[in-house]
């Protein structure tokens, strides 16, 4: 049942490549018939033309010496004074002219132009020549005579022209020439490489061939011919013959046609292929459309899966977002109770108490930056500053800040570099110095004993720097199996109830998103109870390095005098964040929202404002908006703890002077300031 099936699905098939076929192949031989006749026409047109150039270009030729007679029987023969200059010029414009001379009555060449080369014919007598009768059979109808392709005395071959003259009642002599008809042929059939011509006397002589004319092999069709009568008088005639050039002509013509054939002859199989494949497919096209429906219903449920999935990665932004600002709002407090109780003088067990407040708050703020970080990367919502920097010397900086707490533990981090002379790069050093932190604070945390150690090496690539960053520890290193997962979020190495190490796991995977936003590559190597090797390469475009002037430091800027006002609802960050102040000598005040924010800077002599954004009543954008109606020159600094890119955009744009996150460490005040608050000691 199945052979006999598909012998029926051949039927149709193979009948529309029989129809196809047949159809191609009567046009084809009337394409070929066309390009024939074509052809065969084109060769006559171009015959018949460059026929009547050749002959109307011997007929101007020989009208030179029938000018030249007019002018001899016009003058009475006083005209031949100037027959030297007349000859000489005759010879000069008519390149077919080999010379010219006269014959007197009694067929004697008196005079020959040019003499040289000419000599033989001098004063030769034509009377008993074999053409002397053709010569006084012409003279007597005063016709002109043109010879046969004739071999000339002094050598050579040529047509001989004579031109009879009547002068005072009588005939006087004739104006005789030779001519080579060979260069104005030349010139007329310069762009005729496509054909081949030829040209014959009234005795078959061949005086002119352009391409070697082979008619033998060629076809009377594709032959042009044509005579023209020379000399009507003696009936001589000239045969003038057009061929094409090629013998192959014709299968350069029909090489498209073919070319044709063939791809028709292609369709047409494949015409056929695609039916019968058409036809062999139907039966399971029903089943595939079964299965098509199928996939629909479960494409239309993923979509509504992928949607609840949107819906709740969004939900879970936003409350990531929102608890890290809820909770960065009191670390804010927390923190900076610490640093003013940190400039007091309190018991010593006091003090090392604050000592762990602060350390463990400052570890809070680091998850909370953590996972805000995430949230941005994740969001597409990172943004990169171009700040002008010295890698090397970012590094050292990170090191120093990190340096007393290896020592608390017995470690030293050793720096070795190749170069003296860093160079200046332009790109965000925040998010450059985070790289580094992260991977020197992941070593502290593994390592418990021997060393750290760094090597910077950098090298420059026309506008750009290449750095490559290597840190190694002794720590406890990582085993074979984790070493392709160390990068991922919420991985690490001693994961589980048991652990021995603090932390989120974050940290490395946020270092390996910024690495690679930034256009490098980062590698780790490690063995278990031996260290870890980590390989950071980046680069950056190399920036111009601007002198700086010389500033004072921050300790040596005077701040008292100076009045701030607080605008927080918060009121444990106002007290904070006063106290703060007023260590550094500034006199605060402050209100709980922006209303009274703008009432406040109508009223006073404020030198810097601190606006929260998120207050009832005025927000504090809105309330920026409003004080830069009124007073254009008061700073104005953002400070919030909602660290988002859209905040600090809109900070910008509402007309803040610049926009400080929560929380705010005390020393990040006194170096803050003075760019707001200038007054000398």
């Amino acid at each position: 049942m199945s052979l006999m099936s598909s012998k029926r699905e051949l039927i149709l098939p193979f009948a529309v490549f029989v129809i196809f076929m047949t159809t191609v192949s009567i046009l084809w031989n009337n394409s070929l018939k066309t390009q024939k006749s074509s052809f065969i026409q084109e060769i006559h047109n171009t015959g018949n033309l460059r026929a009547q150039e050749f002959f109307s270009s011997v007929k101007y030729n020989i009208k030179s010496l029938e000018n030249l007679k007019q002018r001899i029987e016009m003058t009475d023969g006083s005209y031949f004074q100037y027959w030297e200059q007349d000859a000489r010029l005759i010879l000069e414009q008519n390149p077919s002219f080999k010379f010219v001379e006269w014959v007197d009555s009694l067929m004697v060449i008196r005079v020959v132009t040019p003499l040289k080369g000419n000599e033989a014919a001098m004063g030769l007598d034509l009377s008993t020549h074999p053409r002397s009768a053709e010569w006084m059979r012409h003279m007597a109808h005063a016709s002109t005579n043109i010879s046969s392709w004739t071999k000339l005395y002094q050598g050579g071959n040529a047509f001989l022209v004579d031109v009879p003259v009547f002068f005072k009642g009588r005939f006087q002599g004739s104006i005789s020439a030779g001519m080579d008809f060979t260069n104005p042929f030349n010139e007329l059939t310069s762009s005729l490489d496509l054909y081949a011509i030829e040209m014959q006397d009234e005795n078959g002589t061949i005086f002119y061939s352009k391409n070697n004319p082979s008619t033998e092999d060629i076809a009377d069709e594709y032959i042009f011919t044509t005579s023209l009568v020379i000399d009507p008088l003696d009936n001589r005639k000239w045969t003038f013959k057009l061929t094409p050039s090629d013998t192959d002509f014709m299968v350069a013509r029909q090489q498209d046609t073919y070319i044709l054939l063939i791809f028709a002859t292609l369709v047409a199989l494949l015409t056929s292929l695609l039916i019968y494949f058409y036809q062999s497919s139907r039966k399971k096209n029903i089943r595939l459309s079964y299965a098509n429906n199928k996939l629909k219903d479960l494409n239309k449920s993923l979509k509504k899966e992928r949607l609840k999935a949107e819906k709740s990665s969004l939900a879970k932004t936003e409350f990531i977002s929102n608890m890290s600002h809820e909770i960065r709002t009191p670390l804010n407090a927390i923190i900076g109770f610490i640093e003013v109780l940190k400039l007091s003088k309190l018991h010593s067990s006091l003090q090392e108490y604050l000592s762990l407040m602060d350390i463990s708050s400052k570890k809070l703020l680091l998850l909370v930056n953590d996972i805000l970080e995430i949230d941005k990367i994740e969001s597409g919502k990172v943004s990169f500053r171009e700040d002008i920097f010295s890698p090397l010397e970012e590094l050292k900086n990170v090191i120093s800040i990190y340096r007393p707490n290896a020592e608390e533990k017995g470690l030293h981090i050793l720096l070795g570099s190749s170069h003296e002379n860093e160079h200046s790069v332009k790109s965000d050093v925040g998010k450059y110095g985070q790289i580094i932190t992260n991977i020197i604070r992941n070593s502290l945390k593994f390592t418990e004993n021997g060393e750290i150690k760094v090597f910077y090496r950098e090298e420059v690539r026309k506008e750009t720097l290449a750095i490559e960053i290597v840190v190694k520890d002794s720590g406890i290193g990582i085993p074979k199996n984790k070493l392709k997962t160390i990068f991922d979020r919420f991985t690490q190495i001693d994961a589980g109830k048991a652990k021995r190490h603090e932390g989120s796991g974050l940290g490395l995977y946020i270092t390996r998103r910024l690495v690679e936003l930034l256009g490098g590559k980062i590698t780790v190597d490690s063995e278990i109870n031996i260290g870890t090797e980590f390989c950071l390469n980046l680069e950056f475009p190399i920036a111009e390095v601007k002198q700086d002037s010389c500033l004072p430091s921050a300790e040596q800027i005077d701040l008292s005098g100076c009045k701030v006002l607080i605008v927080d609802d918060n009121r444990v960050n106002v007290i904070v964040l006063k106290m703060s102040l007023e260590k550094l000598g500034i006199q605060a005040e402050s209100v709980c929202n922006g209303l009274q924010a703008v009432e406040a800077v109508a009223q006073n002599d404020y030198d810097l404002v601190f606006m929260d954004i998120h207050m009832p009543n005025m927000d504090g954008f809105q309330a920026t908006e409003e004080i830069r109606k009124i007073n254009r020159e008061i700073a104005i600094i953002g400070l919030s703890a909602d660290v988002t890119k859209e905040a600090i955009d809109e900070a910008k744009i509402v007309g803040m002077n610049d926009y400080l996150t929560k929380p705010i460490s005390f020393d990040k005040l006194r170096n803050h300031l003075p760019n707001y608050l200038v007054k000398m000691s």
